[in-house]
């Protein structure tokens, strides 16, 4: 009899600690208020544009980063910038190639705390036939058991994943770091 009921006890301190760890919240993009752009230097000035179709499934609790995760789908032929000349452009086989690689793919579950409410998720990014490290850095700008807003940031090498080839590839006139801005809206599944 207290054999058994020494096993029980045993038991529920065993498994107590499971049942505590409540599973990482699943969260939905909210494309009206999240936003992908880019910012690259061409002859000496600034050049962005933005990607206004993505999607993705994040699963992150900041109290349980070795669990969290996140796979983010960029639909390339959504580039857009002011006059369309950059997008249309950026679409060609020289830079993104669209046709051949629609999307470009950010993956992670490396998530560290970097302060108060900053954090790295370090990943792997795919853009083109290439994949390659990427750490992005990002701010926890509003986090409840409802909502939760990211904004961050990465610099990329354009050149390291193809985008820029032929006459493109030649970093004197299109330099090679593009900083990539974020801004991600998720209302909890």
């Amino acid at each position: 009899m207290i054999q058994k009921l020494f096993n029980r006890i045993i038991l529920i301190l065993i498994l107590f600690p499971i049942a505590c760890i409540a599973a990482v919240p699943s969260w939905n993009i909210v494309p009206s208020e999240s936003s992908l752009t880019f910012t690259a230097t061409q002859n000496g000035a600034p050049v962005t544009g933005k990607f206004t179709n993505f999607s993705g499934e994040i699963n992150f609790d900041p109290n349980q980063l070795s669990a969290s995760n996140v796979k983010i789908i960029v639909n390339i032929s959504s580039l857009s910038d002011s006059y369309n000349q950059l997008s249309d452009t950026l679409k060609t086989p020289d830079w993104f190639n669209v046709k051949v690689f629609p999307q470009a793919i950010f993956q992670s579950s490396n998530f560290t705390k970097t302060g108060d409410k900053t954090f790295q998720a370090k990943g792997n990014l795919t853009i083109r036939d290439k994949t390659l490290p990427v750490t992005l850095t990002f701010t926890q700008e509003e986090y409840s058991p409802a909502k939760a807003v990211m904004k961050g940031s990465a610099v990329i090498k354009r050149t390291a994943f193809g985008v820029g080839q032929g006459e493109w590839s030649d970093t004197k006139a299109v330099k090679d770091d593009v900083q990539v801005d974020f801004t991600v809206t998720g209302i909890k599944k």
